[in-house]
């Protein structure tokens, strides 16, 4: 007849395994209910690991189009609206000039609000969106478009100065004539609008838009204007040859032709503002048509991703209770062995 060791760790250490067992067994069940998904994708995919790999790829990228188009987005928007303030400026602004072709206008009332349109048309132009000036193309980092007295005025000073001898603001204005003023504004005033006198005078942005590529699939697609294009120069034009060039003082003659120049530039302007706000229309569309099919595949891919790593999250409560009731009883039977005491047997 062969003994056994009887000791109260013996009767203890089978109870303590297994609740060490169950406890590990509770918290990895807590955590699949949790998150919904298994708590060992490796373990449980095996060789179908790389399939989960490769899907969590393909939803990154989703993901990374998705902020991509989002930044896009917020550019498009805030470019939209400031290109609608300038519109609605410009159009205000070519209504007074036609009226005020009429002799018996207050040309000092034009000039005041020419003025005022200038300095919001610059304003607009500095939109900032936080981080960018949307309007300063590739160089968005400063403001594109210079004060009128941080350097161009100078520049409009010294050409008319130079053309006839007078500075704008003398009264002496009302000599020049019809066919010199004329000759000026085709002349050296439109040269101050055209390269490169527009970036040595008015400009710091750069000729190319910024851009965004919407989708995997589609080329590169412009989500701003910039303070360069010919429908901003001409607007600026307008409103500095009507604002700047002492018009107020001018002999009828010379200002009619002040003004109708500056009537075909704001019409201009009108018109290629416009196209250029329905250009980034089109943009905006394609981009919500691409978030469109970027969202459904998004959820094709979660789909996926649940289906491949997935837990029945009422199975996994189930399996949770079960396990706890063992837990408890475990317990329980070891609260039981540890009153146990060899004098019991004595």
């Amino acid at each position: 007849m062969k003994s056994g060791f009887i000791s109260t760790l013996n009767w203890t250490t089978s109870s303590l395994k297994s609740m060490s067992r169950l406890q590990t067994e509770i918290a990895t069940t807590t955590a699949e209910i949790s998150s919904g998904r298994q708590a060992d994708v490796g373990l449980t995919l095996g060789v179908r690991t790389g399939q989960s790999v490769s899907l969590y790829a393909t939803k990154a990228s989703i993901d990374a189009q998705t902020q991509s188009n989002a930044f896009a987005s917020n550019i498009l928007s805030t470019s939209q609206t400031a290109l609608s303030q300038v519109l609605t400026s410009a159009n205000d602004f070519l209504s007074s000039l036609i009226t005020g072709s009429s002799s018996s206008s207050d040309p000092e009332t034009l000039v005041s609000e020419a003025d005022g349109a200038l300095s919001t048309l610059i304003d607009n132009l500095n939109t900032a969106d936080g981080q960018r000036y949307v309007f300063g193309g590739t160089n968005s980092s400063v403001a594109p478009m210079v004060a009128y007295e941080d350097g161009p005025e100078t520049a409009v000073i010294d050409a008319f100065t130079t053309a006839f001898g007078v500075d704008p603001s003398d009264s002496s204005v009302s000599a020049i004539s019809a066919d010199d003023m004329s000759d000026f504004l085709d002349g050296a005033f439109a040269d101050l609008f055209s390269d490169p006198g527009w970036g040595n005078t008015w400009s710091n942005a750069s000729d190319q838009a910024l851009t965004s590529q919407v989708s995997s699939s589609s080329s590169r697609l412009e989500i701003s204007t910039t303070a360069n294009t010919s429908g901003m120069r001409n607007l600026t034009m307008a409103l500095t040859m009507v604002a700047k060039l002492g018009t107020a003082n001018l002999s009828t003659e010379a200002r009619a032709v002040v003004i109708d120049k500056a009537t075909e530039l704001a019409g201009a302007s009108v018109a290629q503002i416009t196209t250029e706000s329905a250009n980034l229309g089109v943009t905006q569309t394609r981009i919500e048509s691409a978030n469109s099919v970027l969202s459904s595949a998004g959820s094709l891919v979660d789909t996926q991703i649940t289906d491949l790593e997935g837990v029945d999250t009422a199975e996994a409560k189930t399996k949770l209770d079960n396990l706890t009731t063992q837990l408890e009883m475990s317990y329980s039977t070891t609260a039981t062995l540890m009153q146990l005491s060899l004098l019991d047997y004595a």
